[in-house]
């Protein structure tokens, strides 16, 4: 299975994006952290921020496997970089991954 590079926050990785299944999974994991990030503002502070970050990186790490999230987000992070991290994960099919087959 051909894995494709692309870039999330500046850095590298990759993944099997163009596998069916792994397209398949790429859309249940996203759907899967919106609906904790959505429930996590329900939680009062620090318990709330943990739960929105750690949708993300169960995200990344579902995807490109264990390790992503530390590569992509750093060794610590916080809330606006996770963010920004689902940001551009939720364009990369239409900004890096597309215009790979067109």
């Amino acid at each position: 299975m051909k894995k494709i590079k692309v870039k999330i926050l500046g850095v590298e990785v990759e993944a099997a994006l163009l596998n069916p299944d792994v397209s398949e999974q790429y859309e249940k994991e996203y759907a899967n952290c919106i609906a904790k990030i959505r429930s996590a503002p329900l939680q009062k502070g620090e318990n709330g921020i943990k739960l929105q970050c750690m949708a993300v990186i169960d995200f990344i790490e579902t995807i490109f496997g264990k390790g992503s999230a530390k590569k992509v987000l750093g060794e610590e992070t916080d809330l606006l970089t996770c963010l920004e991290a689902l940001d551009e994960l939720t364009s990369l099919f239409e900004d890096q991954v597309n215009p790979l087959i067109a």
